[in-house]
């Protein structure tokens, strides 16, 4: 099909659109995007800063691939903005590759961008921030989809080895930094041959597409389910995930939670897909398109059967249950939902002669102008002016106070932690602050026989959740120094008995 990127680049249209993700992906991560950054965000910049693991602290279910890349960059600025920059952009391509996976033989490209570029319209800050910064299902689905993509037949009609095995390595790779996704791309591997086959797609060309892909993806289940059962080897603890789904009699109540969680989060961005979807219905079912409508209708339809299938096994999970049901797990069937929004809408515009140039060039517009609209202008000023204001609360007194340990509340120790090591960094000395909490584990071993000399901060009004983890680390008793305006200085030992 000619469409208006095709049409208007047929040479570079890749390049180009390759350019605008860039550009989009530079322009949130130097924006006001890191004005969310939380603890969960933050322990990835540490583990590449302080003690590289394979997976999470102290969980076996995200690889540490993106903390690997970022090994070299010592200053934990650059290295949180660069861990950032390489999330949001694998983040913003998986959409475009799942648009490329589904609407193969149309202007996947424009679509691809519109629903990249929509996605930051339209989607509410708190849930990009965990799409695009946080949670590891934008860089597993891009990983996954690129493996697909390179494995499909070249210019000859042939899957030579090598494109196979390249296909393969990043299927493995995406399996290590989430072993679950398989599943989805499976669910959506077997709804787009079914919309194939109705379409009246060969089906030797279908049954061998659906072979290759179910084969990668199968092989890197195999391969994610051998890294998580790893885990207590790498560890030396048991696994952490509640593996299993819960009783079928409670699917239902399961079901809802997580689907009112998830609305609830959505703010107006349902309101603005089904604006997306109800004008390119009305459109398509205009006279000069009404024939394309079925086809279109078709593609849009699977994209929200495997959505629904991936919301039903997700809401069915003990897992999910254990984490109050989270909107968050729902990333990946809202992202097939805003698809089949902006598909609706891409396919006649690619087919209106008159605006198709014109909405080929909007929608690769559109990516860096909505990270605009969401972020600001770009500035590493008011990069290092939002970690001042989230993670920078307790720096003075920390640092002020000579700690070298920082024990409390999960939410306020990874952030003090990583904000005090910036302050080090910036002064010209090397930062040796560790945490002393949930996940601390894994850097015990590179402050444990200074212990005794080691200095330890606790935040004001987090003295039960202190002591917890101090006894748990083999931290106490503990004796009060000092006290500053945002925290009490600790050391090592019994606090002295007054005189009876």
């Amino acid at each position: 099909m000619r469409g208006s990127l095709t049409s208007l680049w047929p040479h570079h249209r890749t390049g180009l659109l390759l350019a605008a993700l860039a550009a989009a992906a530079l322009l949130v991560d130097l924006g006001g995007f890191h004005a969310l950054e939380h603890a969960d965000a933050i322990v990835p910049v540490l583990v590449s800063l302080q003690r590289w693991t394979p997976f999470y602290w102290d969980q076996e279910r995200y690889g540490m691939l993106v903390p690997l890349l970022a090994l070299p960059l010592r200053d934990p600025l650059w290295n949180l903005v660069v861990q950032r920059g390489l999330l949001v952009l694998a983040g913003l391509a998986a959409v475009v590759l799942l648009a490329r996976h589904v609407l193969a033989g149309r202007d996947w490209p424009l679509a691809g961008a519109l629903a990249a570029g929509g996605l930051l319209a339209a989607a509410p800050a708190p849930w990009l921030f965990e799409y695009l910064g946080d949670q590891p299902y934008g860089l597993s689905l891009a990983l996954a989809l690129a493996g697909l993509a390179v494995a499909e037949p070249g210019p000859d009609g042939r899957r030579g080895a090598l494109r196979l095995g390249w296909g393969l390595v990043l299927v493995v790779l995406a399996h290590w930094v989430n072993a679950a996704t398989g599943i989805f791309l499976l669910a959506l591997a077997a709804a787009r041959a079914g919309a194939d086959l109705v379409e009246g797609a060969a089906r030797g060309a279908v049954r061998a597409r659906l072979a290759v892909d179910g084969a990668l993806l199968v092989a890197g289940l195999a391969a994610g389910q051998a890294f998580l059962w790893s885990y207590p080897a790498l560890s030396g603890r048991p696994l952490q995930l509640a593996v299993g789904p819960l009783p079928a009699s409670a699917w239902p109540r399961a079901w809802g939670a997580l689907l009112g969680n998830a609305w609830g989060a959505a703010g107006p961005w349902p309101a603005a897909l089904a604006a997306a979807a109800l004008l390119g219905t009305a459109l398509l079912a205009a006279r000069p398109l009404r024939a394309h409508l079925p086809a279109a209708l078709l593609r849009a339809g699977a994209l929200l059967a495997a959505a629904l299938a991936y919301a039903l096994l997700a809401g069915s999970l003990r897992w999910v249950e254990e984490n109050a049901f989270h909107w968050r797990y729902l990333a990946p069937s809202a992202l097939l939902v805003h698809l089949a929004a902006v598909s609706l809408l891409a396919e006649p515009l690619a087919r209106l002669p008159r605006v198709a140039r014109a909405a080929g060039l909007a929608a690769l517009l559109s990516l860096p102008l909505a990270a605009l609209a969401a972020y600001g202008p770009p500035s590493p000023g008011r990069v290092r002016a939002d970690l001042d204001r989230v993670a920078g609360r307790y720096s003075e007194d920390v640092l002020a106070a000579r700690c070298a340990l920082v024990a409390g509340d999960y939410w306020s120790v990874w952030p003090a932690v990583f904000h005090a090591a910036l302050v080090l960094r910036e002064r010209g000395e090397v930062p040796r602050i560790w945490g002393v909490t949930h996940r601390s584990r894994p850097t015990v071993p590179r402050w444990w026989a200074e212990r005794e000399s080691l200095r330890i901060c606790r935040p004001r009004g987090e003295e039960r959740q202190a002591e917890r983890w101090l006894r748990a680390f083999r931290l106490w008793p503990v004796r009060e120094v000092a006290r500053r305006e945002t925290v009490d200085v600790l050391e090592l030992g019994e606090s002295p008995r007054l005189p009876e």
